[in-house]
């Protein structure tokens, strides 16, 4: 087995093991059994917890990278419909992670108090992937902008509550959903002259 191999292993061993029993509540000789290797081993590979759940949110990143990425560069959609997207996308992924992992909470939170960098990378990324779509939209016609990036903040800034794990416990999915496909309608209306609509779904 080479190294990747074995990072890799160790890295979806502790995911499970963070995301049910908590990061803080979990020993490296719990993950190194999980994993049918020694404690010795993992260390050969992460220095610590630490370690570990920073790739794995490196990881995690990486993934809505690339999906927010298919979304911007699509050509069959309207940008209108990219926008809608690229919203209801990171909204689904942020709930599944959530949901499907009981104390995902606790990992997120370590992240923002210990690796705040990553967050300011998920933040940036998000922010630019908007401004490219909303940029596309102004070459098309669709959109009437004059300051993309600022825009591009203020879409950012009014659908933090679909990516912040806090309301995934207040509402179900199909209720976020619905709520982020009204609010992402209400803030084109402001950057449309009125035929700029669009029937985006999921």
């Amino acid at each position: 087995m080479n190294n990747d191999n074995t990072r890799d292993i160790i890295l979806k061993a502790a995911f499970v093991r963070f995301g049910h029993y908590g990061f803080s509540k979990t020993t490296m000789a719990e993950i190194a059994g999980d994993c049918n290797m020694s404690a010795a081993n993992i260390y050969r590979h992460f220095d610590g917890k630490n370690d570990i759940i920073a790739e794995l949110a490196i990881q995690i990143l990486a993934i809505q990278e690339k999906k927010l990425g298919q979304i911007v560069n699509s050509s069959f959609r309207s940008c209108a419909e990219k926008l809608h997207a690229l919203f209801q996308q990171t909204l689904i992924l942020n709930h599944s992670y959530i949901t499907e992992q009981p104390r995902m909470k606790e990992m997120v939170d370590f992240i923002c108090q210990e690796r705040f960098d990553l967050v300011r990378m998920q933040k940036a990324t998000k922010r630019q992937c908007i401004e490219t779509i909303l940029r596309q939209g102004v070459d098309r016609g669709e959109f009437i902008i004059e300051d993309p990036q600022a825009v591009a903040l203020a879409f950012k800034h009014a659908t933090v509550m679909f990516h912040t794990p806090l309301f995934m416990d207040m509402h179900s999915l199909e209720e976020l959903k619905v709520s982020c496909r009204n609010v992402v309608t209400l803030l084109l209306a402001s950057i449309t002259d009125g035929k700029g609509k669009s029937n985006a779904e999921n």
